[in-house]
């Protein structure tokens, strides 16, 4: 009876979502330590960082997530209900994941650990881009066919000529969300403003104190020389090392990565748009001026 009754629950979204969270609630509470977030936009090494936590083994539930903030959260559970028993239901259970974690941090009963990575913007842009195409090579061809969902569209592209691809990475992508990603996540939903004060470029991480949180912010372009001292400062791991993950390289649109990179860079400095709203020379010299106490 009792998993007749779960079958039936499962078939209901809302019911479904209860149970799945109910889950979490106990997964969390069998752990002794501190619950840590691995916290930050998407394309700035938080799965290297995550399967390094993993690799660790330790007493205490370690989270990643790219969002928290509820009003952009509603907007991907709303994008990705459509996936509600489907081939694709794990990244429904994405909000749902970040929706409990909000659930829980409004409690203010623990603190919690952060660790939170920055990357330089452009680059950063154009790996996200990458990260949400769906690409297959065309048999007996050098091209490729190139889908996305999420951008909408679907061409064909050689990597000796992706000037459509450039075209569809200036108009689709949201350029700007680095910029206010520590605005409308970290310091909407944990109250730490991490431009408030200054950041030391050659150290390459700071550590921030918030009501209820302690946050870890680490440059990745000086992730590899500083991992094992700022992890034994920040969490107490002895031994800590680096294991890659969702590395562009490894991945089956790394020639197309590589050939957009080589033949856009004149166009990623200065490029401006179909409506002339965007320059990526402009992101990046908007995000080193945020004030003046920059990252880069």
């Amino acid at each position: 009876m009792k998993r007749l009754l779960r079958y039936l629950a499962e078939k209901n979204y809302y019911t479904a979502r209860a149970l799945w969270k109910r889950g979490q609630r106990q997964a969390m509470s069998a752990y002794g330590g501190q619950p840590i977030i691995n916290y930050q936009m998407g394309k700035v090494g938080s799965s290297t960082v995550q399967a390094s936590l993993a690799a660790m083994s330790l007493d205490q539930p370690v989270y990643h997530v790219h969002f928290l903030n509820p009003e952009r959260v509603r907007q991907i559970e709303q994008q990705r209900r459509k996936y509600f028993r489907t081939e694709k239901y794990a990244l429904l259970r994405r909000p749902w994941l970040y929706e409990f974690l909000f659930e829980q941090i409004q409690k203010k009963d623990r603190r919690w650990k952060l660790i939170t990575l920055v990357r330089e913007p452009v680059a950063r842009n154009v790996s996200t881009f990458f990260e949400n195409l769906e690409v297959t090579k065309k048999p007996d061809s050098t091209a490729y066919v190139i889908k996305s969902d999420y951008y909408d569209f679907s061409i064909e592209a050689n990597p000796e000529n992706l000037d459509e691809l450039i075209e569809l990475f200036f108009d689709r992508l949201v350029h700007e969300r680095p910029l206010r990603y520590f605005d409308d996540e970290i310091k909407t939903v944990f109250g730490i403003d991490v431009f408030a004060t200054g950041f030391p470029i050659e150290e390459g991480y700071k550590v921030y104190q918030g009501e209820n949180a302690d946050l870890l912010l680490i440059r990745l372009e000086n992730l590899d020389q500083c991992a094992n001292t700022v992890f034994k400062q920040f969490l107490g791991l002895d031994d800590f090392g680096l294991v890659r993950a969702n590395i562009a390289s490894d991945k089956i649109y790394s020639v197309l990565y590589k050939a957009f990179k080589r033949s856009g860079n004149h166009k990623l400095g200065c490029h401006s748009g179909r409506d002339g709203n965007f320059s990526a020379c402009n992101i990046a010299h908007k995000w080193s001026s945020r004030n003046s106490k920059s990252y880069y």
